[in-house]
């Protein structure tokens, strides 16, 4: 190395990483970030003069003044189709020319797959010359060139092809189709999720009690085991019995749209009454439809008369957008919304002409979609608390299906010994708001009783008022005669009779009315609740449960008026043998006492930050057969900058007309990437008691053992190597461990989801060539997302030429091998990746000897392991190169 050659080394202030190989510094950004922030132009050009570098006149810029600079091949990229992203494909690249670069070829397949009706297409085609005809069935470059007042771009920078079709030729109902070809059933592996808490008694008399949920599993394939269970025990009580909830095994049929489940789960309780069974089940899974196509919306259907907009809204929101040709239309995928309100469509003609029409919109909860169909049908044995499983097989099936936008019919039936029960409805929107009705026979074989048979009939009601802020629901009315007994009533009156009890003890729903209305009163909402019903049998007495409640904001303050009135049940401990004999012989849900409550609560914020704390408040008064009253004040909030820490604290007294008691409240919580931690003390006269509780979820894969919080229907298993710290998109925060792993959990299943990763916490030393990956889990799915990252020092180079003027802006940057590593940029400066400790690095700016030179460095060895934290400062002369050439495009 020359002596005269001067070398300063030193770390400097972080920059932001670079998510691309190619970079330029200061004010020349690479050709990925341009082709970004330009996508709708084909090409650009920078003011050299405003570069006060200077800019040799043999440097060739042209490399950076393209819209797309990628080289021709194939590549994974993301296809966004009209706002919607419809996943990662393989698309080949073709070279153009020089100076557009290679262009992205679609295959009619692909077209067809992401939803563009090709046979409309070829139509239209027929009588209009085309620019540019697709050759072997590829489609390149724009694809406006085949489809009228299309568009198509493509951003190398995000790897993403993006396209504006009309919908006249896009399928119909097509808007939220996930391709069956992107679900991934994800990798092998176990899962775990756990819920703990417990609490002691630090003072006076009571029980510490600590329960264990567990939620475990192993996928391997398209197969699911899963496993919910729990596990209390009390200090004083010991362990209890565990608690199997169920054991199943899952997988989905995605042709069918279904999942088949076997083992111990709950049969379908929509249309006839669930029950837990030990057996098969083949059901709909509904999240498999596209998000359009789920729940109920009815169809719009209109004409219009030249190419026209047509703007759905409802409850004065604009819900859906489009433009249709001339002739009849139908929107078919219309999100479900809440409980409904009637559409408003408007169609707006080119002339400005708008045509405006109702669609009346309620929702009952049987309706399907037109042609819609569901169905259930569940086979094998009655797992039920104080029933003899010997002999109780049971077949349950049920059956939806939508005639028409306004009309569905629907049924069911339950088979069992000595059982029989059927059931029919109908389902109908109307201006008038959306009916269910539906009756149901039962047939029952009582053991010394002879055969009971009875009827029961149902009614639903529900309609929305969005002008005057009216909601009404009359959730359910249904009569029963005294001979019809649903599944688990038959079950329990066999099994009495079977033990020579009084099956006329035993209390089986006669009546039941729900009723719910919410309206908008003034400046706030007025919400009444409603339910009763009555017993055949030993139970007597009419239950009724009332709640009133009306509720606004005043400035800062949200406060809520509320009146309740219940018949209460009295109620005892029981073992769980004496609860079986009790529910069986009618003793327990007996009439009690009558519960009055009125109670005002109120809180705001102290403060107008967005984290300021909250302080509640509340009073109540009983006035029912149990007389007193209650205050509590409490105060609640958030800390750090992910709102990770929350905490509350409250105080409360209660008097009544022989007691009076205080206590005093205090609770923390906090979030991590890998579990949810919860603590609490509460403190009265007599007593005093301290909890702890924690929640997450474990993933156990080929590599290691990942933890998270709780896991949800599907997760992602991020995998990006040496980028320990960096934190994952969402609402989980998690971060990226010492193996490269991260969990990302509550994935949506059979929809896309965006997997995002943020360098910042990273090694300075790693730099991803991505940052955001898509995956369609399917249920229960640990989806493996990989990241490629580029591992090597980072290093930000400083040259000047040895009288001291700066390099030329735009050169290139050679490492001894002669590999590219950098590009000069502004103030004579360039960011390189993965050089030796020591060596030479070559910058070129033309073709001859003269045009090059060589700056040799030497920087301080990073200890093995050691996490690059900022990136290190190289400055020196760039001294003449002595007759090396440096191959190298230019």
């Amino acid at each position: 190395m020359p002596s005269h050659i001067q070398v300063r080394v030193h770390r400097c202030a972080p920059i932001l990483p670079f998510q691309h190989r190619t970079i330029m510094l200061g004010g020349l950004m690479s050709a990925a970030v341009i082709a970004s922030d330009v996508a709708l132009a084909a090409e650009l050009s920078f003011d050299l003069n405003a570069f006060s570098s200077g800019l040799a006149s043999s440097v060739d810029t042209s490399r950076f003044n393209t819209s797309n600079q990628m080289s021709p091949g194939v590549y994974r990229v993301d296809i966004v189709v009209n706002g919607q992203t419809l996943g990662r494909r393989e698309v080949e690249f073709v070279a153009a020319h020089a100076k557009t670069g290679a262009q992205p070829c679609l295959s009619r397949e692909v077209l067809e797959k992401i939803g563009i009706a090709m046979d409309k297409v070829d139509t239209d085609a027929h009588g209009r010359e085309l620019s540019n005809p697709a050759a072997a069935g590829q489609y390149c470059g724009d694809l406006g060139q085949w489809i009228p007042m299309a568009s198509s771009t493509f951003d190398p920078g995000a790897l993403e092809l993006a396209a504006s079709v009309p919908q006249a030729y896009m399928k119909r109902s097509m808007r939220g189709y996930i391709d069956p070809e992107l679900l991934d059933e994800g990798i092998a592996a176990g899962l775990l999720n756990y819920n703990f808490s417990t609490n002691t008694v630090t003072a006076g008399e009571g029980d510490g009690r600590t329960y264990l949920g567990l939620n475990a599993g192993i996928n391997l394939g398209a197969w699911r085991l899963r496993h919910q269970g729990a596990q209390a025990w009390g200090n004083r009580t010991g362990f209890e019995t565990y608690q199997n909830t169920s054991t199943y095994v899952q997988r989905s049929i995605i042709p069918w749209q279904s999942q088949l489940t076997l083992g111990d789960t709950f049969s379908n309780g929509q249309i006839v009454d669930g029950v837990r069974v030990r057996g098969v089940t083949l059901a709909t899974d509904d999240r498999m439809r596209p998000q359009t196509q789920q729940g109920y919306a009815p169809q719009v259907r209109g004409t219009a008369d030249s190419n026209a907009t047509v703007t759905v809204s409802q409850n004065g929101y604009t819900i859906y957008e489009t433009t249709v040709p001339p002739g009849p239309f139908v929107i078919s995928d219309l999100h479900a919304t809440g409980y409904g309100g009637d559409l408003i469509v408007s169609v707006t003609e080119v002339d400005g002409r708008r045509n405006t029409f109702v669609v009346p919109y309620s929702v009952a909860p049987q309706l399907l979609r037109a042609d819609a169909t569901k169905y259930s049908a569940t086979l094998g044995k009655v797992q039920q608390k104080g029933v003899d499983a010997k002999g109780a097989n049971v077949f349950q099936g049920t059956l939806q299906h939508g005639l028409t936008d306004d009309l569905t019919v629907y049924g069911g039936g339950s088979v069992s010994k000595g059982y029989e029960q059927g059931k029919l409805g109908i389902a109908l929107n109307t201006s008038f708001g959306a009916f269910s009705l539906d009756t149901a026979t039962s047939h029952t074989e009582v053991p010394d009783h002879g055969r009971q048979s009875g009827q029961s009939l149902g009614l639903g009601y529900n309609k929305s008022l969005p002008a005057s802020g009216t909601h009404f629901a009359l959730g359910a009315y249904r009569f029963s005669t005294e001979g019809y007994l649903n599944l688990q009533d038959a079950l329990n009156v066999r099994e009495i009779a079977s033990r020579a009890g009084d099956i006329n003890s035993y209390a089986r729903q006669k009546s039941r009315l729900d009723m719910t209305v919410s309206q908008q009163l003034g400046i706030g909402t007025l919400s009444l609740y409603g339910s009763s019903v009555d017993y055949w049998g030993g139970q007597e007495g009419r239950q009724v449960s009332f709640t009133a409640s009306y509720g606004s904001t005043w400035n800062k303050v949200n406060w809520n008026l509320s009146a309740q009135r219940s018949r209460v049940q009295d109620t005892r401990q029981l073992t769980q043998s004496e609860l079986s004999d009790d529910v069986f012989f009618g003793r327990i849900g007996q009439p009690g006492r009558i519960d009055n409550r009125y109670m005002l609560t109120l809180s705001m914020p102290l403060g107008g930050e967005s984290r300021a704390p909250t302080i509640n408040t509340s009073f109540s008064r009983d006035t029912g057969d149990t007389r007193g009253s209650q205050q509590q004040v409490g105060i609640n909030g958030f800390l750090g900058e992910d709102t990770a820490l929350n905490y509350g604290v409250s105080a409360s007294r209660a008097t009544s007309e022989s007691t009076h008691s205080g206590q005093f409240n205090t609770y923390a919580g906090y979030r991590t990437d890998a579990t949810q931690l919860r603590a609490g003390y509460s403190q009265s006269r007599d007593s005093s008691q301290l909890s702890f509780g924690a929640d997450g979820g474990v993933v156990v894969h080929a590599e290691g053992i990942a933890f998270s919080q709780s896991l949800g229907e599907a997760s992602a298993l991020v995998h990006v190597p040496g980028a320990e710290g960096a934190r994952l998109g969402g609402s989980s925060g998690a971060r990226v461990n010492s193996s490269g792993f991260a969990v990302v959990p509550n994935l949506t299943a059979f929809q896309n989801n965006t997997v995002e990763i943020d360098p910042e916490g990273m090694s300075m030393d790693v730099e991803l060539q991505e940052s955001t990956r898509n995956v369609v889990p399917t249920s229960g799915a640990v989806s493996l997302v990989k990241f490629d990252t580029l591992s090597g020092r980072a290093v930000l180079v400083k040259g000047v030429h040895e009288n001291g003027s700066p390099l030329p802006f735009a050169a290139q940057v050679f490492d001894a091998q002669g590999r590219e590593v950098g590009v000069v940029g502004q103030a004579s400066k360039a960011f390189v990746r993965d050089i030796p400790q020591e060596g030479r690095l070559t910058v070129k700016w033309g073709s001859k000897i003269a045009e090059q030179c060589d700056i040799y460095y030497h920087m301080p060895p990073i200890t093995e392991g050691q996490r690059q934290a900022t990136t290190d400062y190289l400055q020196g002369v760039c001294v003449a190169s002595q007759g090396r050439q440096v191959a190298g495009q230019l």
